[in-house]
């Protein structure tokens, strides 16, 4: 690996550990919410778990089954799969303060044992051939310095006819050199068309049996969870230093408006060839 991979990843977890605290505001989690139309009034957290189960479903746990939860932030969703299922979960972050509260949310649910949590690099990851039956990377991927490479990462320790269910962004609307430099400043990677997620996993070796494209499902969360920041504000600044929120509530308004109004979401499942 080369010092500048090693920079890239570093950059990410740096990123993660100094915002852990912005997983709190979402329930532990880092993902989006899911809303059926214009008059789901569901709230935001609620939405979150939503979009949790019906990413979960298409993972098919069964009792037994051994899960890899790749880029699993703060836990919160290996721990809701935890306990909708008797499945053996294994949620990997690169973040040392994601891991810490990954690990606390564990303990404090009752799962430790069926859930775990460890430090890892989805670029090289520590298990061998054929370890799991399943694995989730639940809006991971947009975090990839080389999406290949995580994929050939999944699909070696998947054992054959292994699922694989994942989200990214998609474009859903022309991106200009500005937004795409808004979103690796938060480093996001620039998405591209809907179909280029499919054309990724398949060209990975996988057999896509389902894609869907939900942009117009969560697109309710970027607002939804700039004002959750807004409204907890004197809370998160007595905890956390008013300097770093400000900051933070000062730079969401321009990612926010890249993302609600230029970018999307898909949900691909797929499996590996037997």
């Amino acid at each position: 690996m080369s010092t500048r991979e090693l920079t890239e990843i570093d950059e990410v977890a740096e990123i993660y550990d100094d915002g852990a605290w912005a997983v709190e505001v979402l329930g532990g989690n880092i993902h989006f919410g899911w809303w059926e139309d214009d008059d789901d009034r569901t709230p935001f957290l609620e939405a979150i778990n939503r979009f949790t189960d019906i990413v979960g479903d298409r993972l098919g746990l069964r009792p037994g089954d051994r899960l890899l939860d790749v880029g699993c932030g703060a836990g919160e969703p290996a721990i809701r799969l935890g306990q909708r299922s008797d499945a053996d979960i294994t949620g990997i972050t690169n973040s040392a303060e994601h891991l810490k509260r990954a690990r606390e949310r564990v303990n404090e649910s009752g799962l430790r044992g069926q859930v775990r949590f460890e430090l890892g690099d989805a670029a090289a990851l520590s298990y061998p051939d054929a370890s799991f039956d399943k694995v989730l990377a639940f809006e991971s991927l947009v975090h990839a310095q080389d999406r290949r490479q995580w994929l050939a990462e999944i699909r070696r320790v998947l054992k054959p006819g292994g699922r694989l269910v994942l989200t990214d962004l998609a474009e859903d609307a022309p991106l200009t050199e500005r937004d795409r430099q808004i979103l690796t400043d938060f480093t996001l990677a620039p998405p591209g068309p809907p179909m280029a997620a499919f054309d990724l996993v398949r060209d990975a070796g996988f057999v896509v049996d389902e894609f869907l494209s939900c942009g117009d499902k969560i697109s309710r969360s970027f607002p939804a969870y700039h004002e959750r920041v807004q409204q907890r504000r004197d809370t998160l600044a007595a905890a956390h230093g008013a300097e770093k929120i400000d900051a933070f509530l000062a730079e969401m308004p321009a990612v926010l408006d890249v993302l609600r109004t230029k970018v999307g979401c898909v949900v691909i499942a797929a499996h590996k060839p037997r």
